[in-house]
């Protein structure tokens, strides 16, 4: 079978919509919006997010998950489409519109998430299409339907294709059966300090780094905010550890998506054969640009613009 998509992403599409705040909210008290453009629907989904970044960027990315009779309607498939997403793995689910979010977010710059699964819905059937899958030289999943990212999994497992997992805070959404399953499965792993703390109390680890011997991870990706990321790779058994900072923005407008961004630029670097050093420090400085402008998807750059920034952080820096 040809590998001519670089990887398939699953999780939860969604319709965003941004409400910012002066306070924080609070049962009983009336909270003032600070943004006009509080209705304006943001395309998103961390598996949205990570494939339309890299398309984007000239990789060859496609979405597997359900959506809703809304597709069409709201721009959601035409803004996929026109980037050249394969979209071969999507499902239209007529009875049911697509997953949506409204994301709160205060003063101080923490959120709060409201969301309705949709035609994501565990209501629907799962159709995981395996000969789909043996096309792709990644499979990348992110928060959403647990029974459909299991089946996802199962199915990236069976065809030998590695897994890239990011589960972005959520452990009601990776039970720690599924989680164990999922960690133990996958190369690549995305985690922050609080979700490896949170990791290593769970199945009673004294280092995170004993994930390398449970099963196939190669690296673990330890995002830590403002401090960058730590990466640590087995490498012929021998743990390596480097600690990658951040790239400077030329402003800071919206945090929202920077992980998925993040993750976006690793996998760029991934797919054109750069160490796992140079994905993580080309995943920093795809984030550099997201956080620039509102929406997770806002301020995509494009080729020139990352290798330009890369250079300025990371070559000419030294």
């Amino acid at each position: 079978m040809t590998k001519d998509i670089d990887f398939i992403a699953v999780g939860y599409p969604s319709l965003d919509r941004i409400i910012k705040t002066g306070d924080s909210i609070s049962i009983g008290k009336t909270s003032i919006i600070q943004n006009a453009d509080n209705s304006k629907i943001y395309y998103g989904g961390c598996n949205v997010n990570i494939a339309y970044t890299c398309a984007k960027l000239s990789l060859k990315s496609m979405l597997m998950m359900r959506v809703g009779n809304d597709f069409e309607s709201t721009g959601y498939r035409d803004f996929l489409h026109n980037v050249h997403i394969c979209l071969d793995g999507v499902e239209v689910i007529d009875e049911d519109v697509t997953s949506n979010s409204y994301l709160i977010e205060n003063n101080m710059g923490n959120h709060i998430t409201l969301f309705y699964p949709g035609a994501m819905s565990d209501k629907y059937p799962i159709h995981i299409d395996k000969e789909i899958i043996k096309r792709a030289k990644y499979g990348v999943i992110t928060v959403g339907n647990l029974k459909y990212n299991m089946a996802f999994a199962e199915a990236c497992v069976k065809e030998d294709v590695p897994i890239i997992f990011g589960m972005k805070c959520d452990f009601d959404a990776f039970p720690k059966d599924s989680l164990k399953y999922l960690l133990n499965s996958s190369t690549i792993i995305f985690m922050n300090e609080g979700e490896k703390e949170e990791i290593k109390k769970l199945f009673e680890l004294n280092d995170i780094c004993e994930l390398f011997h449970n099963g196939r991870c190669k690296c673990l990706v330890i995002t830590q905010g403002k401090n960058g990321s730590l990466i640590i790779c087995n490498h012929n058994d021998t743990i390596l550890k480097e600690t990658v900072p951040i790239a400077k923005p030329d402003k800071v407008v919206d945090t929202s998506g920077v992980g998925d961004s993040y993750i976006a630029g690793f996998i760029y670097g991934l797919v054109n054969d750069m160490s796992y050093i140079d994905c993580g420090k080309t995943g920093a400085t795809v984030a550099s640009f997201i956080i620039e402008e509102m929406g997770c998807l806002g301020n995509v750059p494009t080729e020139e613009q990352l290798k330009e920034r890369f250079d300025t952080n990371f070559i000419n820096n030294k």
